[in-house]
């Protein structure tokens, strides 16, 4: 009689808690925007500065995490602990623009290496058949830090110099994710391939055989969409709430996070049950209806709205990440699960970017007609995923 292959154990638990501190430290520059205002960085420049991180970040998850194996992750994952802590502590100096924005730029290097590292191990202890499950519960643990931080940053700056001492502290609080590092660098043995018994370095010609697949490049560009979607609304709500004169803005996103987290909990291997394609075409389809709902019914149901983004947005990562790894032969899992956090990257990039330019060209109905048009066109991909 087989058993079912054990996913929570000690490496599996412990990327999650290295994937929440690594979230909750960047999630405690949420108020950056601030903090550069009150330096006196002009309007113009702040943007610059908040977004050389994510940038950073994506050009590194292009180019170099095809060749962060499983040997190297890591010392990747260290380097980018010290990096990060560095770059918390040195807030407490830097105040001229070009220097913050070379440390943000430094910061988005050791985000990408600490994150990417952890993908590159994460991938290699998931059991078969259970992907959608084991990144259902990888995503709680990312959703838990946007929910606890900005809450606790509030709390805590009022009682400190300033927040950049906060700042400080975030990067300080990554210290214990060494041990861990250390502890996964002793459990997780690299794969090895060919009778040299030497681990796989993937090559150029790696990359371009995973982009010419051409299921896996649908999934990527949708994996694009779902974080251009997401991260636009969670940019962009405050402004239209302030607008439309709803005084309760949190309510909306707590209602969307807790259906988004209780979805991941307990939907558990529902994921790997159902079609995946299916499953990404359902949660673009309930993101439009999310978008449509915002544009056209009263203000006070924004809290109601939220759980049906909670739901489309819940369903939809688990989807996106089970789809990458299935559709990855097992030496290349590392380096495509990365390709995916590049499309997590630009399209955290392209949603603020692109919905805050259709906002000032079109107001937010523009906006919201933009996001249904890229919800549904989404869907459409998701069919002919679905298709092969």
């Amino acid at each position: 009689m087989s058993s079912t292959p054990k996913l929570l154990g000690f490496e599996f638990t412990s990327l999650c808690l290295i994937a929440f501190l690594a979230i909750a430290n960047g999630t405690a520059y949420y108020d950056l925007f601030g903090h550069l205002a009150s330096l006196g960085i002009p309007a113009g420049l702040r943007g610059i500065v908040v977004g050389a991180y994510p940038l950073v970040a994506m050009v590194l998850y292009l180019v170099a995490s095809p060749f962060l194996t499983v040997r190297r992750a890591p010392r990747a994952m260290l380097a980018g602990i010290a990096i990060l802590v560095a770059g918390g502590v040195s807030f407490l100096f830097v105040q001229s623009f070009w220097g913050l924005l070379l440390l943000r730029g430094a910061c988005g290097a050791g985000g990408f290496l600490l994150g990417a590292g952890a993908m590159a191990l994460l991938v290699t202890v998931i059991p078969p058949g259970r992907s959608g499950e084991a990144f259902g519960i990888y995503s709680v643990a990312i959703l838990a830090a946007y929910g606890v931080v900005p809450a606790a940053m509030d709390g805590v700056v009022p009682r400190l110099v300033g927040v950049t001492t906060a700042y400080a502290l975030a990067g300080l609080a990554l210290l214990p994710a060494v041990g861990l590092v250390l502890s996964l660098r002793r459990r997780i043995r690299p794969p090895v391939v060919g009778p040299g018994g030497e681990p796989h370095l993937p090559s150029r010609a790696d990359l371009r055989a995973s982009l010419s697949h051409r299921r896996l490049v649908l999934v990527l560009l949708l994996g694009v969409a779902y974080f251009a979607n997401w991260s636009s609304l969670y940019y962009l709500f405050k402004g239209f709430a302030t607008e439309r004169g709803l005084g309760n803005v949190g309510a909306f996103f707590s209602v969307l996070t807790a259906v988004m987290i209780g979805i991941r909990l307990l939907g558990g291997r529902l994921f790997d049950r159902f079609d995946k394609a299916r499953l990404a075409t359902f949660s673009f389809g309930m993101i439009a209806l999310g978008h449509l709902a915002l544009a056209t019914l009263p203000v006070d149901a924004a809290p109601i709205v939220g759980a049906f983004f909670g739901v489309g947005l819940g369903a939809g990562y688990p989807a996106l990440n089970g789809l990458v790894f299935e559709l990855s032969e097992p030496r290349f899992r590392p380096q495509n699960a990365n390709l995916m956090m590049f499309a997590v990257q630009l399209g955290s990039f392209l949603g603020p970017a692109v919905g805050g330019a259709l906002v000032a060209r079109a107001g937010y109905a523009g906006y919201f007609a933009g996001s249904i048009l890229l919800a549904l066109a989404s869907a459409g991909l998701g069919g002919v995923l679905r298709r092969g």
